[in-house]
């Protein structure tokens, strides 16, 4: 071997032990850094969605300026850019265009992301006070300005007089909004991966974060479109989607923001509400978090006693949905426990594992659970295929008319012996019981405001007095006459313990889950409760 072999050798080796070392240097400072936030590091993307989301589904392209129609335009529903959806103009967009900043490290404030044209109707310039008509400009195209943060809009002639390159405050809705700096990240021995460690409470007064929970799933397209429009009022991420695992991820933020309380805004049915409220508990978020509602399902009956309504708003205005939830007041509602027993009558006696349910609007058995049951069975289906409100209450008054003229829930106190705080009650012929925690049961039937209409003594229904009402129903036509409020429920009494010794299968359902339940012995007893927002009408 020559001399120059060897000193090539001995300088390729020296070349990769400096390289090892930096690598070594490069990985210890990525060990060692306590702050880092990988799910939010790197370029931000936008989130290109249809124009047909918003309510004027017309505007200018932001890079050729050529007005776009609705099937062929796209916004980021993060920061309200438009453009074509041809490639030429998105790859542009994608590339000149910034997005919201999902995550700011080592910083304290946001500046201003302004985005040109395309302004909401009948908004005011923030500086004149006028409003902001892109009509008077006398070419068609761009006009007028707007921050993605904080909202405020300008004329092109007051924008130029604005403090562009200032600190943003976030506008409006300041106190509902996670910041981008406000985000703590870490990895732990465990772990590799960076994970959410804690959010930093931003020096905003009265700040109480939203965090929004949509099941895209309930009422058709509605939820996929709530969460578009509210990600461009709000951080992007502070607005997730309900996937397969549940609500976890999204409550996380709550959990991380404790002490300073939170509040959710969830779009979607009973079954959702009663999810996130049930994940709250488990994961024994303090102080616990205020639930608000965007009724998205079939029944939403929890959402008409809050007063959200009965179905979301015909047209989505994110301004409106926000303010109300800013002054809606925070209440209690019961959490009731619903512990079941199985019960086998074969010797040797075993005792069986206890399952708990956890109750919020009513608990019911007989002939509505079966219409429900008959329901749900369809709808998990492969054969079913529209998903809409108006199809499900279609298929709610199909199985309901099979219960008339096929009744299979007759008789059913024979099955069931009944003790309300620990007296047993003697049952009349019915086909269903149901236990009432908020006054309204099948859509919006208020059966305690109905049976005070007989002269007897009146019932006064409360969410957070530790009492259920229980009512009986004699069959399924019944429970049209009830829902058409021209008959009575069937008083039968009110108790805070409930105990329902089941003999035979019966249908039952909790909050509109239902299930078919063999001899068992139940117990019913409110042990917590939830928090909630409740929406008190306006006074005109």
């Amino acid at each position: 071997m020559d001399v120059a072999t060897i000193e090539l050798s001995v300088e390729a080796l020296i070349g990769s032990l400096l390289a090892l070392g930096v690598l070594f240097a490069f990985c210890r400072s990525l060990l060692a850094e306590d702050y880092v936030i990988s799910v939010l590091s790197g370029k931000t993307r936008h989130s290109w969605k249809s124009i047909k989301v918003i309510e004027q589904a017309s505007g200018f392209c932001n890079v050729c300026e050529i007005l776009l129609t609705p099937s062929a335009g796209l916004f980021c529903d993060c920061c309200g850019i438009y453009t074509h959806s041809a490639p030429a103009c998105q790859r542009r967009a994608d590339r000149e265009y910034r997005c919201k900043d999902k995550w700011l490290r080592n910083e304290t404030s946001v500046r201003h992301l302004w985005v040109h044209g395309n302004l909401p109707m009948g908004v005011h310039c923030s500086d004149c006070g006028e409003e902001v008509d892109h009509h008077i400009s006398t070419d068609p195209g761009l006009y007028g300005w707007r921050c993605a943060w904080c909202q405020r809009c300008y004329h092109n002639d007051c924008h130029s007089r604005a403090d562009l390159k200032g600190a943003c405050d976030f506008g409006e809705f300041k106190d509902m909004i996670f910041p981008p700096y406000s985000f703590v990240a870490a990895r732990t021995r465990d772990s590799m991966r960076l994970h959410l460690a804690s959010i930093t409470p931003p020096d905003i007064e009265n700040w109480e974060p939203l965090i929004v929970i949509a099941n895209t799933k309930s009422g058709s397209s509605t939820g996929a479109n709530v969460l578009s429009l509210l990600r461009g009022y709000l951080h992007p991420l502070q607005v997730m989607e309900l996937g397969s695992r549940g609500p976890q991820d999204a409550l996380q933020w709550a959990a991380k923001a404790s002490p300073r309380p939170c509040r959710i805004l969830v779009a979607g049915g009973d079954g959702t509400i009663g999810w996130v409220m049930n994940t709250i508990y488990a994961l024994n978020i303090k102080p616990q978090p205020s639930v608000a509602i965007m009724p998205l399902g079939t029944g939403n009956d929890l959402s008409r006693v809050l007063g959200w309504g009965a179905e979301p708003p015909s047209v989505l205005d994110p301004v409106k949905i926000l303010r109300s939830i800013r002054r809606a007041r925070s209440v209690n509602l019961d959490r009731f426990d619903l512990q079941i027993e199985k019960l086998h009558y074969r010797l040797p006696i075993q005792r069986h594992p206890i399952k708990t349910i956890h109750v919020y609007n009513y608990f019911s058995v007989g002939v509505d659970a079966a219409i429900t049951y008959n329901f749900h069975k369809t709808r998990e289906s492969r054969f079913y295929l529209l998903s809409s409100r108006l199809f499900n209450k279609l298929l709610y008054f199909t199985f309901g008319s099979q219960q008339v003229m096929q009744p299979g829930c007759e008789h059913i106190e024979e099955k069931l012996t009944l003790y309300l705080d620990n007296k047993p009650v003697q049952l009349p012929a019915l086909q269903a019981l149901v236990f009432l925690n908020i006054d309204s049961w099948g859509a919006g039937c208020k059966l305690c405001t109905l049976s005070n209409s007989n002269g007897e003594p009146r019932i006064v229904n409360s969410i957070s007095d530790g009492v259920m009402e229980v009512f009986g129903i004699v069959s399924s036509f019944h429970i049209a006459q009830l829902q058409c409020n021209i008959s009575k429920p069937v008083r039968i009494g009110q108790a805070k313990s409930i105990r329902l010794m089941v003999k035979e299968t019966v249908p039952m359902q909790a909050d509109g889950e239902p299930w078919m339940q063999g001899p068992s012995d139940i117990r019913l007893q409110s042990r917590s409760q939830a928090r909630v927002l409740k929406l008190d009408a306006t006074s005109t």
